[in-house]
């Protein structure tokens, strides 16, 4: 299991890891849209994916714990997927468990499959091994707190970024 222990970690995911849009939906959909329009999208959050959903098409994998804000409960959108997989996560941490599901995930999306992950405890570190697993082209979006969506276009940099991020997590037992 890997865990974000230090302060420094921790703070590195509150910036945005990719490009950051500064627009609220629809607008900020639509410009990543315009960009990716094509591209394997994954998502990571609820807000996200039921924004993505409407204003540009059904994620090929979406990460959702159907919570927005920790608390503030969202609505399952399971019948959008044909695939659902329940992971439990504990917050800060990644399992080499959830890898091995996102990664086994991240295989049936490509075999053509929608599939959806749903979390039990926190889910804004699955963008780590999205970003990893993900073929080159693809695009992953994520909500950030201040209001942010992040687009990271998945290319060897973000894929070398993400790794770098996922060896400043310590490794425990």
């Amino acid at each position: 299991m890997y865990v974000l222990v230090s302060r420094w970690a921790r703070s590195i995911m509150a910036w945005p890891l990719g490009v950051a849009i500064s627009k609220e939906a629809p607008d900020s959909i639509i410009r990543a849209r315009s960009e990716y329009g094509s591209a394997f999208l994954i998502t990571v959050g609820d807000v996200v994916t039921m924004n993505a959903i409407k204003y540009w098409k059904k994620p090929n994998l979406a990460v959702m714990d159907l919570k927005t804000r920790r608390t503030i409960g969202i609505e399952s959108l399971n019948s959008f997927f044909n695939i659902v997989i329940n992971i439990s996560n504990r917050p800060a941490t990644l399992s080499i468990d959830v890898i091995n599901r996102v990664s086994n995930a991240m295989r049936m999306a490509l075999g053509g499959d929608n599939v959806l992950i749903l979390v039990d405890g926190e889910e804004d570190l699955l963008a780590i091994p999205a970003v990893l697993m993900a073929p080159r082209g693809s695009v992953v979006l994520y909500g950030l707190y201040t209001g942010y969506l992040i687009v990271i276009p998945v290319i060897d940099e973000y894929k070398l970024a993400f790794m770098k991020l996922l060896l400043t997590m310590s490794p425990i037992k």
